[in-house]
């Protein structure tokens, strides 16, 4: 059978209507401000309230594959004493103000319960201007981890940063493609692709593991993973200089094993080139784990009678 691949292309200032208004370079205050909206009702109301609230109709989560948020929540059963504590660490939003993205750390716990019960983790949320002027979440993905033996600060950036408008038009397609190739070598590997295409201020999360801070850190974590094949699902949603791809993944963990899962990454155009500011990828728990290579046992030296 011929493989078929799907690529989206959704270029926001051609389809919603909305004046090609510069947003403030520092202006992510929609974004932070329905961030802390989303933890408030989920630390009082529980987390299904949470997610009705916020998700778009059309949004997606991932269980552990792309499913409608919305209606994954409005049949789910969750209990109410199942809270959800997020604490955003980083968001941006792009030069235009329609698109933008929050990320932190994720604490899952019941109430009344140990804390020795509680679940830790980091998310990504998606967030899209909507006609109505209100933003809403169209992405929600995470990966967990055991709890940190740290405390992340808020990381919000307050300070301007140089935005391009991108009326030039230029895509981040190309780059994408050249990424997911690159990963797929097995000379270099993903490490090889992430060090062509990161920034040097991205942020990796990886299930099982702490946040992964800066290019050399990244390059270095993923140097041992090579890509399986091209995939077959690819979506791509820009707005002047943000953009983000997502498609299932496969890799192979320097032959010791394969992994599957969602791979999310969040690119911006800075200068000429569009880079990934944040990769996430999100393991689906029922493939095969990477297992060690057995060490050979070296012959015992025996005496002569």
């Amino acid at each position: 059978m011929q493989r078929v691949i799907f690529i989206i292309f959704t270029l926001t200032l051609a389809s919603t209507g909305f004046s090609q208004t510069v947003a403030v370079p520092s202006d992510i205050q929609p974004i932070t401000d329905a961030e802390r909206s989303f933890e408030a009702i989920a630390g009082a109301q529980g987390i299904k309230a949470a997610y009705l609230r916020f998700l778009a109709p059309d949004s997606t989560i991932f269980r552990p594959g792309p499913i409608n948020g919305q209606k994954y929540w409005k049949a789910s059963t969750d209990p109410s004493s199942l809270l959800l504590s997020r604490n955003i660490t980083y968001a941006d939003i792009s030069s235009d103000g329609l698109l933008g993205y929050s990320t932190g750390n994720w604490r899952l716990y019941q109430r009344g319960k140990s804390e020795s019960l509680a679940k830790f983790g980091q998310y990504v949320t998606i967030w899209e201007k909507k006609l109505d002027g209100k933003f809403m979440a169209t992405i929600d993905i995470d990966i967990d981890h055991d709890k940190l033996p740290f405390s992340e600060t808020d990381r919000v950036p307050k300070g301007k940063e140089t935005r391009d408008l991108n009326k030039r038009g230029w895509s981040p397609a190309d780059a994408s493609m050249k990424f997911t190739r690159l990963s797929m070598n097995p000379g270099g590997g993903l490490g090889a692709a992430y060090k062509e295409y990161a920034a040097d201020d991205v942020r990796l999360l990886y299930d099982g593991d702490p946040p992964i801070i800066g290019k050399k850190n990244v390059v270095e974590a993923t140097h041992t993973f090579v890509s399986m094949r091209f995939p077959e699902k690819i979506a791509l949603y820009q707005a002047a200089d943000m953009a983000y791809t997502w498609n299932p993944c496969q890799f192979s963990n320097n032959n010791e094993g394969m992994e599957q899962g969602n791979c999310l990454h969040i690119w911006k155009l800075r200068g000429k080139d569009w880079v990934i500011v944040l990769g996430i990828f999100a393991r689906i728990s029922t493939a095969t784990p990477p297992v060690l290579k057995p060490r050979e046992k070296k012959p015992v030296a025996r005496s002569g009678n």
